[in-house]
């Protein structure tokens, strides 16, 4: 009975080491499985953000792009209203100068009348 007992002993070691193999390789496989998951969702959130990223670029270029020819376009206008401001003052100017001879001119034949009229009345 004792190598009876000696053998089962045996067996149920031999059991227990078998179910502790089974139970190591089964979490050796979790562990692959569980790796390739993480590595599987680190490669997909890594191109959800280099897409992003890329797309961001691309977006920051095109309104660079814009705020540039928009630039431009103020720049130019602003150059176009500066000449016709500058115009206007020179029209200005002239009508003004034009003024002042017009207004010389009647002030001087007013002198001229008024020193007649005092040089008539003198003599």
């Amino acid at each position: 009975m004792a190598m009876n007992d000696s053998h089962m002993q045996e067996i149920l070691d031999l059991e227990r080491q078998k179910i502790a193999i089974q139970h190591s390789a089964a979490e050796a496989r979790m562990d692959v499985k569980i790796e390739a998951s993480e590595k599987r969702i680190i490669h997909a959130v890594t191109n959800a953000i280099t897409g992003a990223v890329v797309e961001l670029k691309r977006e920051i270029i095109g309104v660079r792009i814009e705020l540039k020819q928009d630039i431009a376009d103020v720049r130019t206008e602003l150059k176009q209203d500066i000449a016709d401001v500058r115009t206007e003052i020179a029209n200005v100017r002239t009508e003004l100068t034009d003024e002042i001879r017009s207004v010389r001119t009647e002030l001087k034949g007013d002198i001229a009348r008024l020193e007649q009229k005092i040089d008539c009345h003198a003599h």
